[in-house]
């Protein structure tokens, strides 16, 4: 990424949503809280790729999603897996999805970090022996009431440090 057109706030927005993606709810609070926190690391590599299909790709995701599994403890290429997939289908619709309103683009978002949780149930419960959960729904429907208000901070973002 080249510094110079805006490549410094995109690692930025993915170094932010690392670090929301890690933050816990306190000790004290019931476990089933902790299901309901986005799906930050797809937020922004679906806005990203909408917006600047040119700049990130397969390959800035994959890593992205190396760094989610190492934060995460999850099996290596898990979460790499699932940002490639966001990647490739909003690389391959994003003409289309710029032209959904902000809440059609919801759906979409729902769509995505559900699928992205249900590949990451299975993998977890094949590795783990984890049962399965409709917990999962949580973070989808979080992250689609969450994405109005994230869609707007990285526009304003965007046009602000003139990001192309």
């Amino acid at each position: 990424m080249n510094p110079s057109r805006g490549g410094w706030i995109i690692l930025l927005t993915f170094a932010a949503a690392l670090i929301l993606t890690i933050f816990h709810a306190p000790l004290t609070w019931p476990d089933w809280l902790g299901w309901l926190r986005p799906g930050w690391v797809v937020l922004v590599v679906f806005f990203w790729v909408m917006e600047l299909p040119h700049r990130i790709g397969l390959i800035s995701a994959w890593i992205v999603g190396l760094l989610v599994d190492v934060l995460y403890a999850d099996p290596l290429g898990l979460n790499g897996l699932v940002l490639a997939a966001v990647t490739y289908v909003t690389w391959r619709f994003y003409e289309r999805l710029r032209m959904y309103s902000v809440l059609q683009q919801c759906g979409v978002v729902f769509l995505m970090v559900l699928g992205g949780e249900c590949t990451r149930q299975i993998v977890q419960g094949q590795a783990t022996g984890r049962e399965w959960t409709w917990l999962m729904l949580l973070p989808a429907l979080v992250s689609t009431l969450v994405w109005p208000f994230l869609y707007i901070l990285l526009q304003n973002l965007r046009v602000q440090f003139r990001v192309e």
